[in-house]
C-alpha cells in the first residue's frame, strides 16, 4: 500500500491561546507569543503507535521536513519519495505537495491539520484531477474541524490505517470539506462554507462525520437547560463554560457577559473571572482558586465531540482536575439524536485520560431532566 503524507506543522496552535484558529502567519505568531506550542508531532506519534506494525509495511511518500518526513523519521519509518517544500511552510506548499503526491500513484492521501488544511488538500487534488477518486483521511489537528474528512482522534486514524493495510481498499463516500473564515469568526460571525467533497474510507465508528447545523434546540429548550443547571451551581466553585448556544443561554441567565465562541471562567455565584480565556489563563485560575472545578460543555452537533473541537483552551490537566463528576454536558434532545455514530466523544490530547471517560455520562436535556448517554473514544 502506498500512502502519501502531508502535514500542516502549525495546525491547532491557535486553539490553546483562544485564537479560534491558526490560519496565516499572523495567527501562528500570536499563538507562539501566547506560549502555545505545536502539538501536531504528538498527534502523529499517537497515530503511528495505534497503527502498529502495519505502518512498517506501508510505502510512505511525503512532503519534506516538518510537513511529513520528520514525523515518519521519528516513527522509524522509511520514506520512498520526498516532495521538496519551503520553510516556513505556507498553504501553497500543502496544495503543491498534495498535487505532486497524487501523481505518484499513491493509494491514500493522509494529511494532518484542520479545515483550512482540508481545503488546501482539496485544491491540490483538484489540480491533479483526482479529487473525486483518490481516498483521503484527515488526522484531526486543527481548531475547528467541521469537515467530514477526519478520523475521530489520532488513535482512530491509526486503527483505520491498519485496517486499510490489512484488508485493502475500502468503500469510500463523499465527505464534505467545510471551513469558516477565521476573521469573521473572531467577530462572532459563524458562516461555514462548503468547498467541495473528498473521498473518505467508510468507517462510521472511526471517522467523525461533519458538523450538523441547526440542531441546537429551541430558545425555550436552551433556557430550560440553563435554569436546571444554574439551580445546582455552587457559589464556591470554579466553572469553565465552553462555547456554544446552549452554554451561552446559561451565561445569559446568570447575567454574565461571556463569549459565544470562547471559554469563560466564573464562580458559581456568577462572578466573571476571565472572558474568552486562554489555556494558560484557565490553568492559572484553577491553581490560584483551589476550589472544586467544573467544566460546562455542549457537544458539537452531529460529531458529538465534547472536547477537542473549538475548545482546546481546556487542557488535559483541567479535565483531570475536574474529573468525571466535574464534567457537565448540556444538550437539547435533538442534538443527541443527531449524533453521528450515536455517541459522545472526548479528544483532549491525552488518549489514556480520554479513555477514563468511556461508559456513560449524564447529559442535562431540559429542566430537571437528564439522560445517560454513551461516551466512546
Amino acid at each position: 500500500m502506498k500512502i502519501g503524507l502531508v502535514v500542516n506543522p502549525w495546525a491547532g496552535i491557535g486553539g490553546p491561546a483562544g485564537l479560534k484558529g491558526s490560519d496565516g502567519a499572523a495567527s501562528v505568531q500570536a499563538a507562539l507569543a501566547a506560549c502555545s506550542l505545536p502539538h501536531v508531532p504528538a498527534r502523529l506519534a499517537a497515530m503511528f503507535d495505534a497503527c502498529g506494525e502495519a505502518a512498517q509495511v506501508v510505502s510512505w511518500y511525503a512532503a519534506d521536513g516538518a510537513m511529513g518526513c520528520s514525523a515518519l523519521e521519528a516513527a522509524s519509518l522509511d520514506v520512498c519519495a520526498v516532495v521538496p517544500v519551503n520553510w516556513p511552510s505556507q498553504a501553497e506548499d500543502t496544495r503543491r505537495a498534495t498535487c505532486t503526491l497524487a501523481g505518484m500513484g499513491i493509494d491514500l492521501l493522509l494529511f494532518a491539520g484542520g479545515d483550512g488544511t482540508a481545503r488546501d488538500v482539496l485544491q491540490g487534488l483538484r489540480d491533479a484531477g483526482v479529487a473525486d477518486s483518490l481516498p483521503v483521511l484527515g488526522l484531526p489537528a486543527g481548531v475547528k474541524m467541521q469537515s467530514a474528512v477526519f478520523a475521530n482522534h489520532p488513535t482512530a486514524a491509526g486503527q483505520l490505517l491498519r485496517q486499510l493495510q490489512q484488508h485493502g481498499p475500502a468503500v469510500c463516500s463523499d465527505a464534505e470539506v467545510m471551513d469558516l473564515d477565521e476573521d469573521e469568526l473572531r467577530c462572532g460571525l459563524i458562516a461555514p462554507r462548503l468547498h467541495g467533497y473528498l473521498q473518505l474510507p467508510l468507517s462510521p465508528k472511526l471517522t467523525q462525520g461533519g458538523k450538523a447545523r441547526h440542531v441546537s434546540g429551541s430558545g425555550a429548550q436552551r433556557m430550560a437547560i440553563a435554569r436546571s443547571f444554574a439551580e445546582a451551581m455552587e457559589a464556591r466553585s470554579l466553572y469553565l463554560v465552553g462555547p456554544g448556544s446552549t452554554t451561552q443561554a446559561l451565561l445569559d441567565l446568570l447575567g454574565v457577559d461571556g463569549t459565544l465562541l470562547g471559554v469563560d471562567a466564573l464562580l458559581g455565584d456568577g462572578t466573571l473571572l476571565a472572558r474568552d480565556a486562554s489555556r494558560r489563563e484557565l490553568e492559572d485560575l484553577a491553581e490560584r482558586w483551589q476550589v472544586p472545578l467544573h467544566l460546562v460543555l455542549s457537544p458539537i452537533g452531529g460529531q458529538g465531540l465534547v472536547l477537542g473541537r473549538g475548545n482546546q483552551q481546556i487542557s488535559p490537566r483541567l479535565l483531570r482536575a475536574a474529573g468525571r463528576r466535574g464534567l457537565h454536558v448540556l444538550a437539547p434532545p435533538d442534538k443527541l439524536i443527531s449524533l453521528y455514530g450515536g455517541v459522545l466523544r472526548i479528544d483532549s490530547g491525552d488518549a489514556e485520560l480520554d479513555a477514563e471517560f468511556n461508559g456513560y455520562l449524564p447529559v442535562t436535556t431540559g429542566y430537571r431532566e437528564q439522560t445517560m448517554w454513551p461516551v466512546s473514544v
